[in-house]
């Protein structure tokens, strides 16, 4: 089943530099060649950046440098769409799918099974961790308040966007304030924002299927809906805050895993083989 008209594919990268970083230089590729793969129309296919980018006829919308979050550079989407909000946009009626560069879609995604009329905003979590997972969020024009919030909370107290929906959430969040000791910030509650008194019911939790991460495989694989729809994986060593991880392209793309199963696609493979990741 091929994707609604009505969905959008959401990329997002702001960066001072104004060109992509090594391993997102090769994975928007990857992105583009696998969407057309799978059926995403050129037009419905969104890629946000703050400097000019064309590849296989999907074309950057460009936005201001502005838009990047400095001390937390993957909360520049929620800035990004914000921006996109006020540019008119995010239009009604339809759905948008924004994911990560590092999250890619495996199988076809039907847009009925979100219930986006039911809600606002659908992202999963990280499984066995009750921490909401933001590579991943599909939402449509009523979410513009969300992503308000959202921002509000980062820029208070300076911290990720995936601590601040937590907090908006009601979630007591473990956050770095100025780089200093990680603290407790305690979750919203209507005495905090009385606005925010349907919040839960407005923002769905989602099958960690729609962002399944290479944590914890032997719990959350057999809980997820199969055929897995998202892959969140790095193909380049990285350095994070806890120390260096590797790249997990065995794990994902081989089936070096706990289970032995291999969860991309022979279909996407290809797409990374013909992108030099094998």
């Amino acid at each position: 089943m091929k994707f609604s008209d009505k969905m959008k594919n959401l990329l997002i990268y702001v960066n001072p530099s104004k060109c992509f970083g090594d391993e997102e230089a090769i994975a928007v590729r990857i992105h583009i060649d696998n969407s057309l793969d799978l059926g995403w129309k050129r037009e419905d296919i969104m890629l946000v950046t703050n400097f000019d980018y064309e590849y296989n006829g999907v074309k950057s919308l460009v936005v201001g440098d502005d838009n990047y979050c400095s001390f937390h550079p993957p909360a520049s989407k929620i800035n990004v769409i914000i921006d996109l909000f006020e540019k008119g946009l995010i239009k009604k009626g339809e759905s948008y799918w924004y994911h990560g560069f590092a999250e890619y879609q495996l199988h076809n995604i039907i847009p009925a099974e979100l219930e986006l009329n039911k809600a606002d905003m659908f992202l999963p979590d990280f499984g066995r961790l009750p921490r909401w997972s933001s590579g991943s969020i599909f939402f449509n024009e009523r979410a513009v308040d969300i992503f308000s919030w959202i921002k509000d909370i980062v820029y208070k107290y300076k911290t990720e966007e995936e601590a601040a929906l937590g907090i908006l959430t009601g979630q007591d969040s473990r956050i770095d304030i100025d780089g200093d000791e990680a603290v407790w910030a305690k979750g919203y509650t209507l005495l905090d924002k009385p606005e925010i008194k349907n919040i839960n019911e407005r923002i769905r939790r989602a099958n960690i299927t729609y962002n399944f991460h290479s944590g914890n495989i032997r719990s959350n694989y057999p809980v997820a809906l199969k055929p897995i729809r998202v892959a969140r994986l790095h193909f380049m060593d990285r350095v994070s805050p806890l120390g260096p991880k590797p790249n997990e392209i065995d794990f994902f793309l081989h089936g070096e895993n706990k289970l032995g199963v291999q969860i991309v696609p022979d279909r996407l493979v290809k797409i990374f083989n013909k992108h030099g990741i094998k």
